[in-house]
């Protein structure tokens, strides 16, 4: 539409759309040029806005009395509008805008054949309108919806006759068929504008059921993600209507029926005849929300550019192979993020199969493994292999994919080895795992020790009131073990007393255990041991967290080890002696001994080994206390030395010191591509700013430095420094996790569980923030997508 003139009035256009869009719809031809040439309209369709205001302008029964007057006057000043002589047909459309038949009243009515029109008429007959330009009469509810009893003469060609119009020819054209057909279509047209059409109404009813249908699947989405979340039991064992116990997910949907209006209908009445609460369901159900945190997992990761993965391997209680992966990345915030992928099944578990696994996956979700840049497991050869391992597979097609040793699981090989090198601390260890086997494998004896504890009223504050038991996979086990039988050491005595006095069977174990328990070396060790692990667990917790990045690893492992060389000193040693002497006193344990003289053998000359150490505190100090201390600092510092790796070094440098080495700076250029001199530039400006505000000068602190003043944009390659810095990873504990996840999902009674279900439980449950803000409908459109293949559905769309 082409509008010439500027005081083109809105109202006028509005009957030009009414007007064409008739035409459109009666399929006849657009276009007409006006009389005084204000606007010239093509053969062309109005636009979407121009049929948007149509609607609205159509849309009420009745139009407000100011824009009808406003708009009638314009339709009086341009009478070809309204004319029901012109050759448009615009009956409807104007009735619909809630105008009625034409009826010029102050107008010169011209004869014909000696009579002329008479105004007196429009009363008479209301359905009657005049057309001032060709000087005839009109039906406006015939024009209006036609019919092909319609009579021409009162639709397109006009009526004449004035002679015989008002005894003759206007009562019969009332008796007519077209009429009252036309007036009956008028008066369902109208009611239909109050009450709404059949087609309205269907629609409504239509959106009602799907908005219904939605809700439901919405309950049940929700039931199941709380089970998944809280990780219980979906499923139960009968599920049948007499069942008493269906299992939780329908025993929720039972309890929340009571106060839900949509359960009630649907799953407690049945209103239909499918509830969508079978097996089959719920695993579609589980694995579109798993695949919605999968989603927003992977956009998060691809997002980073960069990131590193780590990957663990269990046996579930079906003895399968369950491999869990992990991917750590940097987020936006310079914050590192370790996410769950999924648990995955494998046949074997050697170097081939795992890297092929973890390719397989990463090409599955659109990762690529050129963007991987650290890789952390355990020290299984499997994955640690420098030739077969799947450490050296990855690094085989991507070199900067460095290797990183568990630092959680290289202090537990730390704390193994003492326990099995030292032959003190062996005997100690063993004795407190035969002293938890003989108490608790027995109820009776296991009462004994309750009794003893009620009627001793020991006091262990905060500490562990039974025996623990000792495991090489259990981090912590190891001091709450020594912790137990130092706090309730009596109650231990006096149990073992009680079960060697009345016990006939087992009297003389309990009386071996309470000869070795109640000696003053026992006593030493558990204290002296119960201070080294004491240090070594707040490093353990500390290894655990998927937050640290390299730096933190690396000083809170040498303040540890400083802090056990601190102990290797006389003052340490007597302190302990003396506190160990107190509660050997409190205790009533014998005095301390030195070890009998071993016995030289015959066929070696035979008598006895002579003892190096004569006087007790100096054995005790040289065989026990020195030689533990030495064992754990050494391994330690063997052993941790094996991430010491220089190119993280020269990260560090970077990011810690105020003047950092050059060969820093070239090693990191050389291994990345980084921009030697940008870097430069950039780390000497932001070490200036960071000291104007800073006093302390940690690599942490400068991290949260640059992301708090959000300085990314003016820092651009010190942040992607930054970035793989805090992506290479320093331990596998998030995978250790899992399998506590996975123990807890794959239960005796949840065995046959598949391999789909349980990874997608296992998502829901470990992602439990990522879980909580699902997208239900997200979930359900593509629920109703997949339809096809499964029969009868609810209306969802």
């Amino acid at each position: 539409m082409i509008l010439s003139s500027p005081t083109f009035h809105f109202a006028t256009w509005l009957s030009l759309i009414l007007t064409d869009t008739r035409r459109i719809r009666l399929g006849m031809p657009v276009g007409k040029t006006l009389p005084n040439g204000t606007c010239q309209q093509k053969d062309i369709v109005p636009n979407t806005k121009d049929i948007n205001q149509i609607q609205n302008a159509v849309s009420s029964d009745v139009v407000t009395s100011k824009s009808y007057q406003t708009t009638n006057t314009l339709l009086e000043s341009d009478n070809f509008i309204q004319d029901p002589g012109e050759k448009s047909t615009n009956a409807l459309i104007l009735f619909s805008s809630g105008f009625g038949p034409y009826q010029p009243n102050n107008i010169i009515f011209p004869q014909h054949s000696g009579r002329k029109f008479r105004p007196e008429w429009y009363s008479s007959f209301p359905w009657i309108e005049y057309s001032p330009s060709s000087n005839s009469a009109f039906c406006f509810y015939c024009r209006a919806f036609p019919s092909n009893t319609s009579d021409p003469t009162f639709v397109s060609v006009g009526f004449k006759q004035w002679s015989k119009a008002s005894y003759k020819s206007f009562p019969q054209h009332e008796k007519s068929f077209g009429y009252k057909e036309a007036s009956a279509k008028l008066a369902g047209y109208k009611s239909s504008k109050k009450s709404g059409s059949i087609i309205s109404k269907v629609n409504t009813h239509h959106q009602q059921i799907v908005a219904d249908n939605r809700a439901y699947l919405k309950c049940i989405l929700d039931s199941l993600l709380y089970c998944a979340r809280q990780g219980i039991a979906v499923r139960g064992h009968r599920e049948d209507e007499d069942s008493s116990n269906k299992g939780n997910f329908l025993e929720l949907l039972t309890l929340r029926a009571n106060d839900n209006d949509i359960i009630q209908r649907y799953f407690i009445e049945k209103e239909k005849t499918f509830r969508y609460v079978s097996g089959n369901y719920t695993n579609t159900f589980l694995e579109y929300l798993a695949n919605i945190v999968i989603k927003n997992i992977i956009d998060n990761v691809i997002a980073a550019g960069i990131f590193s993965i780590i990957v663990d391997e269990t046996q579930d209680l079906s003895r399968h192979e369950q491999v869990a992966i992990i991917i750590r990345y940097a987020t936006k915030d310079l914050s590192p993020a370790e996410v769950f992928l999924g648990f995955y099944e494998t046949e074997t578990t050697d170097g081939e199969t795992l890297s092929m696994l973890i390719k397989s996956t990463f090409v599955s979700h659109g990762l690529k493994i050129e963007n991987i840049r650290g890789q952390c497991y355990d020290g299984a050869a499997s994955m640690r292999g420098s030739y077969k391992g799947v450490q050296a597979r990855i690094r085989e097609e991507n070199h900067l994919a460095m290797y990183i040793h568990c630092n959680a699981h290289i202090l537990n090989l730390c704390l193994i080895d003492l326990a099995k090198q030292v032959s003190y601390v062996r005997n100690v260890f063993g004795t407190l795992n035969t002293l938890h086997n003989f108490i608790g494998a027995s109820s009776k004896r296991h009462t004994i020790f309750e009794k003893m504890y009620s009627v001793l009223n020991v006091s262990t504050c905060d500490g562990p009131k039974t025996l623990k038991s000792l495991s090489d996979t259990r981090w912590s086990c190891r001091l709450d073990a020594l912790k137990a039988v130092l706090l309730n050491f009596q109650t231990v005595v006096s149990t073992l007393e009680d079960i060697s006095e009345n016990d006939a069977v087992y009297g003389s174990d309990a009386n071996a255990l309470l000869k070795s328990i109640n000696t003053f070396e026992f006593l030493f060790c558990i204290y002296f041991l119960k201070n080294i692990m004491l240090l070594t667990n707040v490093l353990s917790k500390y290894l655990q967290s998927s937050s640290i990045i390299y730096s933190n690893v690396q000083s809170m492992a040498k303040v540890t080890i400083q802090e056990l060389c601190n102990m290797r000193c006389e003052e340490s040693f007597n302190n302990t002696w003396n506190e160990v002497d107190i509660l050997r006193k409190q205790y009533n344990v014998s005095s301390p001994i030195l070890p009998r003289k071993q016995k030289i053998p015959a066929k070696l000359g035979g008598g006895l080994k002579e003892v190096e150490n004569t006087i007790i505190n100096k054995h005790y100090k040289i065989n026990i206390y020195f030689a533990v201390l030495d064992n754990i600092i050494n391994d330690m510092g063997e052993r941790f030395e094996e991430n010491n790796l220089y190119v993280l070094n020269c990260m560090q440098d970077i990011l810690l010191n105020d003047m950092p080495n050059n060969n820093s700076f070239k090693e990191i250029n050389k291994m990345y591509g980084f921009d030697e001199d940008n870097l430069k530039a950039e780390t000497t400006i932001l070490n200036r700013m960071y000291k104007t505000v800073h006093d302390q000068n940690n690599v942490q602190s400068k991290i949260n430095f640059i992301a708090s003043e959000n300085y990314k944009a003016g820092f651009p390659t010190l942040t992607r420094l930054i970035q793989l810095f805090i992506t290479v990873p320093t331990n596998s504990a998030s995978c250790e996790r899992s399998f506590s996840c996975l123990r807890r999902l794959k239960t005796y009674l949840r065995t046959t569980m598949g391999q789909s279900r349980l990874n997608s439980l296992g998502i829901l449950q470990i992602e439990r923030e990522r879980s909580s803000l699902i997208d239900k409908d997200e979930v359900i459109d593509k629920f109703s997508a997949a339809a096809e293949c499964r029969g009868r559905r609810l209306l969802l769309q």
